[in-house]
């Protein structure tokens, strides 16, 4: 299967119903419980996040999905402070705080003025806890086009945003 709920069109809800069916009746499922292969596609769209205590800029960036490569001309960066603001993962990732002060999955969306223009996106943070209380990852998604655009753009890898 390409994506996981293939029924849903929207990345950010996918991800949600995999997360939350990963949790089961925990509060977080565990970041090694994260299997790409059951993401499939979606996995493009993809980052995983280690906090870095009370740091959000020195998270360390576990995977960077192929979806955000392009945005990123040095590579992929060890922490989230080297990516550029003009990269969709500077935005998707930018909520950091909002979801540890919330202790949920938080899901926001925007503009913003990426490298290949104005861009409307949606994202996803997900929490993760190794040891089942405290939060120490998160995974992320997210995707868009560029507004004016007829048609999505590499940055979306197919999904609507």
């Amino acid at each position: 299967m390409n994506v996981y709920r293939p029924d849903e069109r929207r990345l950010v809800l996918r991800l949600l119903a995999y997360w939350d069916d990963l949790r089961g009746e925990r509060d977080y499922p565990r970041a090694d419980d994260i299997d790409a292969a059951q993401v499939g596609d979606d996995w493009a769209q993809c980052f995983l996040l280690r906090l870095a205590d009370g740091q959000a800029g020195a998270s360390q960036l576990l995977h960077v999905g192929d979806g955000f490569l392009a945005e990123l001309p040095d590579g992929v960066p060890a922490t989230l402070k080297e990516v550029p603001e003009s990269a969709l993962l500077h935005h998707a990732a930018g909520f950091i705080d909002l979801t540890l002060e919330k202790l949920v999955p938080v899901s926001l969306g925007g503009d913003a003025m990426l490298d290949a223009g104005r861009t409307l996106f949606r994202s996803v943070l997900l929490p993760l806890s190794n040891d089942g209380t405290t939060i120490d990852h998160l995974l992320g998604a997210a995707n868009g086009r560029l507004l004016g655009a007829d048609t999505v753009t590499e940055v979306d890898e197919g999904a609507q945003a």
